[in-house]
């Protein structure tokens, strides 16, 4: 009974992480209304803009707590992001269009590009409500 107990109990710590943001809420609601690929294509395109806008919401915000020094190598990091992005979107556009043959890669491609920015966006969160720690 116990061992049952503690396998369900780990069964349901991926739901937690699950308890999405607003941004992910919004995307899957989107989703769930618009079945067409030009639509799912749509729904995330949007939700990258977004995280865009998150990460760089925690990017000000970080920056404005960083003294001369970390102010540089943050901004250093974020060119070096930036320009891993632009080369990771290239290489995404090119296999997702290129190699793949298909309109579902379009919405494989643009969620792709969407895990970048979410990702970057999150760390960047994290630091910035780290800081005050």
């Amino acid at each position: 009974m116990r061992k049952s107990i503690v396998i369900s109990f780990l069964l349901a710590i991926p739901i937690f992480p699950l308890a999405q943001n607003k941004i992910d809420q919004t995307l899957e609601k989107c989703l769930n209304q618009d079945n067409s690929t030009a639509g799912q294509r749509n729904c995330i395109i949007s939700a990258q803009q977004s995280w865009d806008k998150e990460l760089n919401k925690y990017y000000t915000s970080l920056n404005q707590k960083l003294n001369k020094t970390a102010k540089k190598e943050l901004l250093e990091a974020q060119r070096n992001w930036i320009l891993f992005r632009d080369s990771e979107f290239k290489l995404i556009n090119k296999y997702y269009f290129d190699v793949k043959k298909g309109t579902i890669f379009q919405v494989i491609s643009e969620n792709k590009k969407l895990q970048i920015i979410k990702e970057r966006a999150l760390q960047l969160k994290e630091y910035d409500e780290q800081f005050d720690y």
